[in-house]
């Protein structure tokens, strides 16, 4: 038998005193899914330098094409990032495997373009001029993937303590 999710519709509405923006939500955004999602931007910039034999104190030029692809794979990290984070972030308590993936096809949708303007910003000449891209290897698509997978365990683990 499958988990049932409570819905929605069962729990109250909000008080009218209380805020869209509270502190618990302000610092899960901010002081917790925020820095991880930065780590993990910067962490794919270092990678991508540094597996071009960039060292620190080393100033790339903005027209070095090793200098785009690292900004490139930063700019893949937050996506990246994000795109984990809308999943675990559809419940501020429950897990998110207890959301099944195409409850929301509005959602997977909007993922799945995501991506795909993802690749034709960095694989095409227009996305390439028209955003300073450089074309990644698949590896750190890998890694950026697993790295969002990590932000992503981060949060279930952050809510199960909550939850206890």
């Amino acid at each position: 038998m499958g988990l049932r999710v409570p819905s929605a519709r069962l729990r109250p509405p909000r008080r009218r005193t209380e805020r869209l923006l509270s502190w618990p939500l302000l610092a899960r955004a901010y002081l917790f899914l925020g820095p991880i999602e930065a780590a993990i931007a910067m962490a794919l910039f270092f990678v991508v330098l540094g597996g071009h034999g960039w060292q620190y104190g080393q100033m790339p030029g903005a027209g070095d094409p090793v200098y785009m692809q690292a900004t490139t794979a930063c700019l893949l990290g937050i996506v990246l990032a994000q795109v984990a984070n809308v999943f675990v972030c559809r419940h501020p308590q429950q897990p998110a495997w207890r959301f099944p993936l195409f409850s929301n096809r509005l959602l997977v949708a909007g993922v799945a373009a995501e991506i795909l303007l993802m690749l034709a910003i960095v694989y095409t000449p227009p996305g390439n001029a028209l955003f300073g891209t450089a074309p990644l290897d698949g590896n750190i698509w890998l890694l950026g993937g697993l790295l969002a997978l990590g932000l992503a365990a981060g949060e279930e683990i952050r809510k199960f303590v909550a939850r206890r």
